[in-house]
């Protein structure tokens, strides 16, 4: 657990907890740089992802720690969900107004943080002072999905301890993350459709 100001510009106000988890490497001779494993979403826990999609880092592990650090408002990082009680809102979902669900949600959210401190600017800021509390210098930061956006903010921010990234479906720092997913899966999926009903032995 690191425990650090809510809103970095008042040291003295509201702490929160920021859950860290370090994977160690394997070899007794490591790579003195991790790597910094950075969800999507945003609100995708690190942990969460890690485990359960460790093998594809095996290999890494082989020779680097592998550092998961939940996003503040995220995983067991001063998690912020909206509470809905037993109501299902995909059973309802022609009935929901989502306008009002959301202003209810940021309201109920309002009274235990302050939602302006639960930016990616201060994510990142929150990630470096991991990596100095924990003892590293250069690190190795892999970003998926929101995450990318992440690391290449990390980047162009501390790029003294920036030693390498790995985007896996890059979101660019001008792209709008949002509104078009819905949009945009529809058509995906349409595409797949027509393939399906054009393919004869299908």
């Amino acid at each position: 657990r690191y425990v650090t100001p809510e809103n970095p510009a008042q040291p003295a106000g509201r702490k929160i907890e920021l859950f860290v988890a370090r994977v160690p490497a394997i070899s007794f001779n490591k790579k003195p740089d991790p790597l910094f494993l950075i969800a999507g979403g945003p609100g995708t826990s690190a942990v969460d992802l890690y485990t359960s999609a460790a093998g594809p880092f095996d290999r890494i592990r082989r020779d680097r720690d592998i550092i998961l650090l939940d996003q503040r408002g995220t995983g067991r990082s001063h998690r912020l969900d909206c509470e809905y009680g037993d109501r299902n809102l995909f059973e309802r979902v022609e009935e929901l107004h989502v306008a009002a669900e959301n202003a209810k949600c940021r309201d109920e959210l309002s009274k235990r943080a302050d939602l302006r401190q639960y930016t990616t600017s201060i994510a990142v800021r929150d990630l470096y002072d991991v990596r100095r509390a924990l003892g590293y210098g250069e690190i190795n930061l892999f970003g998926n999905s929101y995450g990318t956006r992440v690391a290449q903010h990390y980047a162009r921010r501390y790029p003294k301890s920036t030693r390498t990234l790995i985007l896996d479906g890059v979101v660019n720092p001008e792209q709008v993350l949002g509104p078009g997913i819905a949009l945009v899966a529809e058509r995906a999926l349409l595409r797949v459709l027509k393939r399906c009903k054009g393919n004869a032995s299908g």
